[in-house]
């Protein structure tokens, strides 16, 4: 008996085990594991009504199968366009096209879904601006232009030129910030009405200011955008009655790098380069400026090459030279039994090929097959 009720408990116990281990865990979304940082509650209403408007887009056809007259269609129509079928069809397909928001996208969705109700039920246009009854009056996730905070106060300065048209108010349209002008690059004050350290005023009205970069060679601001307006010169400038602020050539002192660097001048600055490998002291960047070869190298051309693959070249050069002038005289053989006088003629023609391209060789430093710069080469030609 005892052993009966063993192997039962032995048979539940290896069933459940297996049950438990069969089961697959949840999926989870990739959204969830990768999840955007925070873009604020008012960006994220945002990107839901936006949502919304592109399903009021997608709904705004209809979802009927028609009727054979007109009248009966026009009719689907109007009762479609208003019903609680196309709103749930509109809500079915609520932040699906945003990959990127998804989360705080349907975040917003679920807590606006009263509100989306009460709105549909109104019978509004659909032209009506939904982002201020959602995110502003209901949700509170927002505030209309030119206020911020936690109770929509206005941004602080004048509202027909907020921030002298040269920067934003710190948390517009949202339910954070202090109101106080966050000016763009190049302005600074309260109300962003003054040119900050590197500008100067190049425009201004009764509307309207703009501020322009200095030029690159001014320290301590400037009068104007050229380098005689500036106040003092960067380092790397000098001061020249006739330009401004000059830019100093530190290449023109031998001494600015060293023998195995090249140096190269930039606006202001300047910087040294190492040679190529090649090179023994450079005058630019490549084994072609080199002024002298490197232990290790010859001079091939304009080029400093490695020493072996000087010679390789020079071997394959010679051979392939060698090997020509025997096809050459080959040519010659064969023509001799056809014809004497044809053969002759090309004769003479091969043999003034073969002594120019070996002078040509000669002079330029290729061994030859003789020492023809001992030779006068036209005095040759002439007997």
């Amino acid at each position: 008996m005892e052993l009966n009720k063993l192997v039962k408990l032995n048979i539940w116990f290896i069933t459940l085990s297996t049950v438990f281990c069969s089961v697959q865990p949840p999926a989870i979304s990739p959204a969830l594991l990768n999840a955007p940082k925070n873009i604020g509650e008012c960006m994220s209403c945002k990107i839901f009504v936006e949502s919304f408007k592109k399903g009021l887009e997608r709904t705004s056809r209809g979802k009927y199968e028609g009727g054979d007259a007109a009248w009966e269609e026009e009719k689907l129509k109007k009762t479609y366009k208003r019903s609680e079928i196309r709103l749930v069809d509109i809500q079915e397909g609520i932040c699906k096209d945003e990959s990127k928001y998804g989360i705080q996208c349907h975040h917003v969705a679920n807590k606006a879904e009263d509100f989306i109700e009460e709105w549909w039920a109104q019978n509004p246009d659909e032209s009506e601006d939904l982002y201020s009854y959602i995110c502003i009056d209901k949700l509170k996730f927002c505030c209309p232009k030119n206020h911020f905070g936690k109770d929509c106060k206005p941004c602080l300065g004048d509202h027909s030129n907020l921030c002298s048209g040269n920067g934003k108010c710190r948390g517009e349209g949202t339910r954070k910030g202090n109101g106080t002008c966050l000016c763009d690059t190049g302005y600074y004050g309260e109300n962003c009405d003054q040119c900050a350290d590197g500008y100067f005023l190049s425009y201004k009205d009764d509307n309207k200011m703009l501020c322009s970069e200095c030029h690159v060679a001014c320290l301590g601001g400037c009068q104007g955008g050229t380098p005689k307006d500036c106040v003092a010169c960067k380092p790397g400038f000098i001061f020249d009655t006739s330009v401004g602020c000059l830019d100093i050539n530190e290449c023109e002192d031998d001494k600015t790098c060293t023998e195995d660097q090249i140096c190269l001048n930039s606006l202001g600055s300047f910087a040294c380069m190492n040679c190529d490998k090649a090179c023994e002291g450079c005058h630019g960047v490549g084994p072609d400026m080199c002024k002298k070869c490197a232990p290790g190298y010859i001079r091939d051309g304009e080029y400093c090459v490695i020493e072996s693959k000087a010679e390789d070249v020079g071997d394959i050069s010679a051979t392939t030279r060698y090997f020509t002038y025997i096809g050459l005289l080959i040519t010659i053989a064969i023509l001799m039994t056809k014809s004497t006088s044809l053969a002759s003629i090309v004769g003479v023609m091969v043999m003034s090929y073969i002594m120019g391209a070996e002078y040509y060789c000669m002079i330029n430093g290729h061994q030859g097959l003789v020492n023809l710069t001992d030779f006068d080469l036209f005095q040759l030609l002439r007997t």
